[in-house]
């Protein structure tokens, strides 16, 4: 639908916010990436809702390493919606508060099409805010590591993948030891 939806953007995120609280995994991954495609596709505002929002998707965060499935998915389609939420409208998320626990539930584990607006997101705080990121650079170097693995499964595709390893050849420029240290040089041009 993208824009399409947005005569329908209330009622909709009502729909969602309600379902951020059900108890069922399954309904909780839905409802965390319908609330992301309906901030990232509606041209209704939906700034003034997002600390209500990320107060819902919150608790979706909280999960332990040994969850079911289902409850794994949710926490990635989770980390989802807040990208989309950071990309369409970063001045209203509360980095400070956000982050943290965004980056903590990396590298996503079930769900990898969410590393997509993940890194949409990403690309642009490194762009626009890049202090914000330095407290996190070592497990965002991990991170990359990680989702460029060639042994793992493809987790970003090769538009992500080319944007990542031009972040990567720039964040050595400016901090080779700790690109190295996290065994990305192997990803450098000319590497």
């Amino acid at each position: 639908m993208k824009s399409a939806v947005t005569p329908q953007t209330q009622p909709l995120l009502e729909l969602f916010h309600r379902a951020l609280s059900d108890p069922d995994a399954e309904v909780l991954t839905n409802a965390a990436f319908a609330s992301g495609l309906l901030v990232e596709h509606s041209d209704a505002d939906l700034s003034p809702q997002y600390l209500h929002l990320l107060a819902a998707l919150h608790p979706l965060f909280q999960v332990p390493a040994d969850s079911p499935t289902a409850r794994l998915n949710a926490r990635d389609n989770a980390v989802g919606a807040v990208s989309r939420m950071i990309y369409k409208n970063m001045a209203a998320v509360p980095l400070d508060s956000v982050l943290p626990t965004l980056i903590d539930a990396l590298p996503l584990q079930q769900d990898y099409l969410e590393n997509r607006p993940l890194f949409r997101a990403l690309f642009e705080l490194f762009k626009r805010q890049p202090q914000v990121l330095e407290p996190y650079l070592d497990k965002l170097l991990h991170v990359f590591a990680v989702v460029l693995d060639p042994n793992g499964p493809d987790q970003v595709g090769d538009e992500i993948r080319a944007e990542l390893i031009q972040l990567i050849t720039l964040l050595n420029a400016q901090n080779p030891a700790k690109v190295q240290a996290a065994g990305l040089t192997a990803f450098l041009p000319g590497a």
